[in-house]
């Protein structure tokens, strides 16, 4: 199980340990459904963490446009333990993407402060 909050603009979150090849970081991310990849991250946060890059591909973004986009390799710890992803290079807050939601069960108190659970699916 992993606990999260609501911050002040509704947006459930959950702080994720992420690694790279030399450095670890901790980065609060925004869950966000409507994102079917594992983990946006600003460039800032990859270059600090020294992600390795992989192949940059074709995305289609939320308001259908399409773009071009660097991804790279990182680990996260995931439920305790460490999964190895993808992170797309995104300019913003760091986003949870449903990939790493797969298989679990998320609930949200829709309140300033309120509590979000990620627990394994029944």
């Amino acid at each position: 199980m992993m606990i999260g909050v609501v911050n002040d603009f509704l947006e459930a979150t959950l702080a994720l340990q992420i690694q790279g090849p030399d450095s670890l970081s901790t980065n609060r991310a925004v869950i966000d459904t409507g994102y079917n990849g594992a983990l946006t991250l600003p460039l800032s946060v990859i270059m600090a963490l020294e992600l390795n890059p992989l192949a940059a591909r074709l995305v289609t973004l939320g308001d259908a446009s399409q773009r071009v986009l660097d991804f790279y390799e990182a680990e996260v710890v995931w439920d305790d333990k460490r999964q190895t992803i993808q992170v797309l290079c995104v300019e913003g807050e760091p986003l949870i993407g449903t990939s790493l939601l797969k298989g679990y069960k998320l609930e949200i108190d829709f309140v300033v402060s309120g509590q979000v659970v990620v627990l394994t699916a029944a």
